[in-house]
C-alpha cells in the first residue's frame, strides 16, 4: 500500500507553479483538456468577485484530452471570442490571456513588463535614497553595526538571552567612535567572551558614542540596550535621534531593506529584489551610505527623468 501524497497549499496565485491549474483552465485550453489525476494542490485567494475562495489545482502533466472531436473543436473555435494571441510577441497561446495594463499578454511578456515596471520604480527609489543618504551625512551621525554572541538554547529548545553584544560606531566622516564588546549574560551564566566588558562600562561607552547623533543602525541594537536595562544599566538613548526604520507606503524603511532597494538587483526569474550581502562592519556600512549619497536622478534613454 502506498502513502497518498497530501496536496500542497498556497496562499496566493503568484506562488502557484506553472504546472498546476484549475479544472476550468484545463477546459479553456486550446485544444481543451480535463483532469487525469487527483487534486495536487489548493490555493486560497480572491475570486473574480474579490472574495476569498479555495481553488483545487490539478497537474497539467496528468491531464488528458476531452472527448471533443477535431470537427467539434473547429466549430467551437469559430464561435469563440476569447483572446489567445499575445499582443506582445504574437504567440498563439493555449489558454485565454489575462489583461495586463491594457494589453493581452502571454506569461513571458507579462513577466518582462513587470520586470521593466519594477526597474523603473527602483530607479526612482534610488534617487530618493540618494537624497536620504545625503541628508544623513550632512549632520552629526552615528553609523552603528551590532552583532550578538548567541547562547546555547535550553534542553527544551527555548532560546536564552545573548551572551554578549559587539557594537561598532563611526561618525558621518567614517571616523571610528567606539568598538565595544559588552557582556549581556547574567552574572551566573557561563560562556560569555572573556574580553567582554562589564554591563556598566559597556552601557556608558555606547551612550557616549551615540549621544547627540542621529543613529543609523544595522543589527539588534535594541536587544543590547534592552538586556543592559534588564541588568540594571539603561543607556537612555534619545528615541528622536533614531533613523526611522518602519514600513512606508511602498518600501520597507530599515537600513538593510534600503540597501537592497538602492542596489536594485532583481531576480530575473521572480522579479523580486535580491538581498545583497551585508557590509560587515560600521565603517563598511558608512562606505555604502556614501555610495548611496552619490546617486542622482536616473535619466532614461528618452532623456527624461525616471521620477517624472
Amino acid at each position: 500500500m502506498t502513502d497518498e501524497v497530501r496536496p500542497a497549499e498556497y496562499d496566493r496565485w503568484s506562488d502557484v507553479p506553472a504546472g498546476l491549474v484549475t479544472q476550468t483552465r484545463l477546459a479553456d485550453a486550446d485544444p481543451p483538456r480535463r483532469p487525469g489525476g487527483p487534486v495536487r494542490a489548493y490555493v486560497r485567494d480572491a475570486n473574480w468577485r474579490g472574495k476569498k475562495q479555495t481553488f483545487a489545482l490539478y497537474a497539467v502533466a496528468e491531464s488528458v484530452p476531452t472527448a471533443a472531436s477535431g470537427r467539434q473543436l473547429a466549430a467551437a473555435a469559430q464561435r469563440r471570442a476569447v483572446v489567445r494571441a499575445c499582443e506582445g510577441c504574437g504567440a498563439p497561446c493555449q489558454l485565454p490571456l489575462p489583461e495586463f495594463e491594457g494589453r493581452r499578454l502571454c506569461g513571458a511578456c507579462r513577466h518582462r513588463a513587470r520586470l521593466a515596471e519594477m526597474q523603473e520604480l527602483l530607479a526612482v527609489r534610488r534617487a530618493e535614497l540618494g537624497r536620504w543618504a545625503r541628508d544623513l551625512l550632512a549632520g552629526p551621525l552615528a553609523v552603528v553595526w551590532v552583532e550578538l554572541t548567541a547562547a546555547e538554547p535550553t534542553r527544551s529548545g527555548r532560546a536564552r538571552p545573548p551572551l554578549a553584544g559587539r557594537v561598532q560606531v563611526v561618525d558621518e566622516t567614517g571616523r571610528g567612535l567606539e568598538t565595544v564588546l559588552v557582556r549581556l549574560a547574567g552574572p551566573r551564566t557561563q560562556g560569555a567572551p572573556a574580553d567582554a566588558v562589564p554591563y556598566g562600562e559597556g552601557a556608558g561607552r555606547i551612550a557616549r558614542a551615540l549621544q547627540g547623533r542621529r543613529r543609523l543602525v544595522w543589527g539588534p541594537l535594541g536587544t543590547v540596550t534592552e538586556r543592559l536595562a534588564a541588568l540594571g544599566h539603561p543607556t537612555d538613548l534619545d528615541r528622536a535621534l533614531a533613523v526611522p526604520a518602519g514600513h512606508g507606503p511602498v518600501w520597507p524603511g530599515d537600513v538593510a531593506s534600503r540597501y537592497a532597494q538602492w542596489r536594485g538587483e532583481l531576480d530575473p526569474a521572480t522579479a523580486r529584489l535580491r538581498t545583497p550581502w551585508p557590509p560587515g562592519s560600521a565603517d563598511r556600512l558608512w562606505y555604502v551610505l556614501t555610495q548611496m549619497a552619490m546617486s542622482r536622478e536616473f535619466v532614461n534613454s528618452e532623456g527624461t527623468s525616471a521620477a517624472n
